[in-house]
């Protein structure tokens, strides 16, 4: 009777062969299972993670070439390298974010955070200038602890801002902040033209123009971590350098301008300048990851101590730093050094930190961010030191440009280094704002405390609550450095 019957189980296949060749078949199926589940998990090199992770490695993108989790681009020529940095490592499985570490897009993203960061932190590295102005002809009955207050606001605000405009950066987006926020800067600086009394300068200059600069500070930082990972200390640095370009050119241009004509139309040409430059940053910042939604802070960010050690260490680096900012011109006067040459230590200062941002961010993408971070405040607390040293206008001018480089480089890691232990791209704003508002309070109290301290015992106690500042710094910098990574010698 078998041989009726047809190969592929035609018509003349009995019942009962069809129901022995199911239950081969099953029996075939349970085998091949049995071997499979007994082998070693490596060797299962066809399961979707396996194969993900093999696309990875040979810079095969995924089946849509979208990362289904991060929904962000993956390109066929973002290959990892063999020995991925630590930032990169912790982001690798099936959904890993890729970044395009450059084109049109991300290098006018850079740009226009540069612009940002003109704007904004540059403007406050002039302050020196405003604060010789203030105490010698505008207000003179003030004393330097009072023409502080107005700088420390602006800085508080500066940081405080990122608190909310992190979040909001996050779930929005940049222009949503950034297109307001550059209008209402550019009314601050009109207003601050028009300023007679110490309360004025205050709202106008101190607390409206820090909220709208913060504004701008925090998603300046926080987008350029969206386009850039292997090339990031190198494009943050590119970013901070628009504030030190800033204290080059606005203090050589309020000196210049304010001797040619008035204090009104000097500081409306500041305006009138800004107003210029912004409108190409609200143009090309614009965030390249989906929106991040849920809570509108992230206290979960606390648990990290690392990041814990990180924002207090950074909280007592900025509490000692911008005492050389806002008090090196008045020490210049008190040299016998002239008013002009006074505000160009300001613009020596900015300009050595140009330098200062990039190199040493180039110089972090190939030894590590962290490490970099630690040296950066070490150096700059031994120069913080040797100013008590200085008693010529020669040696001032000397410390004033290596202070500029080094204090720059700190600058400029501190966001790179935010970037790097960020558990994902869409939280940076996040992360950032809340490091931010935290340490807005040191600038917000720092350069009132070095001015009373000035008022009262002179430069040496101004100068060692800066120097010791920097020093708690530096040892909270360090340990969160080892708790991250506890080899010394790793590129972390």
């Amino acid at each position: 009777m078998y041989s009726r019957l047809s190969y592929h189980g035609g018509p003349g296949r009995p019942p009962s062969s069809i129901i022995s060749l199911a239950l081969n078949i099953t029996t075939a199926k349970m085998t091949a299972a049995d071997s499979l589940d007994s082998k070693e998990p490596e060797t299962l090199s066809n399961t979707p993670q396996a194969r993900s992770e093999k696309d990875l490695r040979n810079g095969t993108p995924f089946d849509n070439g979208i990362d289904e989790e991060e929904g962000t681009d993956v390109s066929p020529d973002d290959k990892l390298e063999k020995e991925p940095p630590a930032d990169v490592e912790k982001q690798q499985g099936p959904h890993a974010v890729t970044f395009p570490e450059g084109g049109a897009r991300a290098w006018l993203a850079v740009l226009g955070s540069a612009i940002l960061l003109f704007c904004s932190f540059g403007y406050v590295n002039a302050f020196g200038v405003y604060e010789s102005y203030y105490l010698s002809v505008l207000l003179p009955n003030k004393t330097a602890d009072d023409i502080a207050w107005i700088g420390s606001i602006q800085i508080f605000f500066i940081f405080g801002s990122g608190l909310f405009a992190g979040s909001i950066f996050d779930r929005y987006g940049a222009q949503i902040i950034v297109i307001p926020s550059s209008i209402l800067l550019v009314v601050s600086v009109m207003l601050t033209s028009v300023c007679k009394e110490y309360y004025q300068f205050l709202l106008c200059q101190g607390i409206l123009g820090g909220i709208c600069q913060g504004a701008l500070f925090t998603p300046a930082l926080s987008v350029v971590g969206q386009y850039f990972n292997q090339k990031r200390g190198a494009a943050m640095g590119l970013v901070v350098a628009g504030s030190s370009l800033g204290g080059v050119i606005l203090p050589i241009m309020i000196a210049n301008l304010i001797k040619q004509t008035s204090f009104g139309w000097t500081v409306r040409s500041i305006g009138f300048l800004f107003a210029g430059l912004l409108w190409i940053a609200c143009l090309t910042v614009k965030e390249r990851m989906p929106h991040r939604s849920g809570t509108f802070f992230l206290p979960k960010a606390f648990k990290d101590p690392v990041y814990v050690l990180f924002v207090a260490g950074n909280f007592f680096a900025l509490w000692g730093m911008f005492t050389p900012f806002f008090f090196i011109p008045s020490f210049a006067l008190k040299l016998g050094m002239s008013s002009t040459m006074a505000v160009y230590l300001v613009s020596i200062l900015n300009g050595l930190s140009f330098p200062g941002r990039i190199l040493p961010g180039i110089i972090a993408d190939k030894f590590g961010k962290m490490n970099c971070l630690v040296i950066a405040p070490i150096v700059t607390a031994i120069l913080i030191w040797a100013w008590l040293a200085v008693d010529s206008a020669a040696g001032l001018i000397v410390l004033t440009a290596f202070f500029g480089f080094w204090s720059g480089s700190l600058i400029s890691l501190f966001p790179a280094v935010m970037a790097q232990i960020v558990p994902s791209p869409r939280e940076m704003g996040t992360y950032l704002g809340m490091a931010m508002g935290i340490s807005g309070f040191a600038g917000l109290t720092g350069s009132p405390i070095a001015g009373a301290l000035l008022t009262k015992y002179g430069y040496t106690a101004a100068i060692s609550f800066s120097g010791s500042c920097m020093a708690v710094g530096i040892i909270l910098l360090a340990w969160a450095r080892l708790v991250y990574n506890p080899k010394l010698l790793a590129r972390v």
